[in-house]
């Protein structure tokens, strides 16, 4: 998940649901890591050390107990140390990166703005309504990172560099990639 990003979540697990509720007390939000080892649920799993800090906007609970969130992605972060609490919920010290520079696009750049527009239309892909980011070169290299078809430790790798043109250089090798 990158800065911008809108991510739905289904949470039906006890220590979700009460990390969920004490969050949303607090006025606050949470961070989401990719897992580098181990799974979703059981044995709590190994984060990669880069993730983002999200914000919950918006949420909803079915009668069957399940909350429904919507989260939007604010802000890139490193973990700087984890511990495993009693319900088994990871807790981590995080440090928050500065977001990439908002660099306008190019002209030559704009076939990038096309091919994420055309991902715009497939349903299952949802793009933050912000018309005034299409214009910026971070903004549209996230967005294809996330929709593009390629593996999760290649997205892991865009998310981590905090250079926005060698994460330019990444993107356009992926797409080469996916021709």
């Amino acid at each position: 998940m990158f800065p911008d990003s809108v991510l739905r979540l289904q949470i039906f697990e006890q220590r979700y649901l009460d990390m969920i509720a004490r969050q949303l007390s607090n006025e606050q939000g949470f961070a989401t890591c990719l897992i580098k080892k181990g799974n979703e649920t059981g044995i709590p799993a190994t984060p990669f050390d880069y993730g983002t800090y999200v914000e919950i906007v918006d949420f909803d609970q079915r009668e069957d107990g399940i909350l429904l969130i919507t989260c939007l992605g604010k802000q890139r972060v490193r973990i700087n140390s984890t511990s495993i609490l009693p319900d088994k919920l990871i807790s981590a010290n995080i440090s928050f990166l500065e977001n990439l520079p908002q660099e306008p696009i190019t002209e030559h750049q704009n076939e990038l703005i096309d091919l994420l527009m055309d991902l715009g239309k497939h349903p299952q892909v949802e793009i933050l309504e912000a018309p005034e980011r299409w214009q910026h070169m971070d903004f549209i290299v996230e967005r294809l990172t996330e929709f593009l078809p390629v593996s999760e430790a290649q997205k892991q790798a865009v998310l981590e560099e905090s250079r926005l043109d060698t994460r330019i250089a990444m993107l356009y090798q992926m797409l080469a990639w996916l021709k």
